[in-house]
């Protein structure tokens, strides 16, 4: 792999989530597999830093103002409503490399702690403003299932 060089990295820029699709194996696909209007930014610094969150645009409030997660207020609320509130929200930094089509995420922190340490592949294709990451096979519910990100860019180098 390659550490990308600023001159050729079109990747560079700030992007907004457009939708989010899983393609299964058989040919089945989910159109909306994270709602009809995912919310979601990914940025990629030219000094080949990246991060990534979005989540579910029809996400329930929680019961309780929470002005942290670090707070009591946090750990009173039921595990039911921490639960939905985990499940449709997603998000991790780190660093990247360019190899190709292919950008590979060196995860440093997450919403999911076992991915710290780990390293997430996407190939990807631009088209004009449009960029789409998309996963390797994964298992998904006993499942084999690509997932295929679209992202449209909204602040470049």
């Amino acid at each position: 792999m390659s550490t990308p060089s600023i001159q050729n990295n079109l990747l560079i820029g700030i992007w907004k989530l457009i939708s989010a699709t899983a393609i299964y194996a058989d040919g089945t696909v989910t159109p909306e597999v994270y709602g009809t209007h995912p919310v979601g930014y990914i940025t990629y610094t030219s000094d080949d830093h990246m991060m990534v969150m979005f989540s579910r645009s029809d996400r329930s409030p929680l019961s309780q103002e929470v002005r942290s997660p670090l707070t009591p207020q946090m750990q009173s609320l039921p595990v039911e409503e921490l639960a939905q509130a985990f499940t449709t929200f997603n998000a991790y930094a780190g660093t990247y490399t360019l190899s190709g089509n292919t950008v590979t995420h060196q995860i440093k922190i997450a919403s999911i702690p076992n991915r710290v340490g780990t390293t997430l592949v996407r190939t990807f294709t631009l088209n004009e403003s449009r960029l789409t990451l998309v996963t390797p096979p994964v298992l998904s519910d006993g499942v084999e299932a690509v997932f295929e990100l679209l992202w449209e860019r909204i602040i470049a180098r």
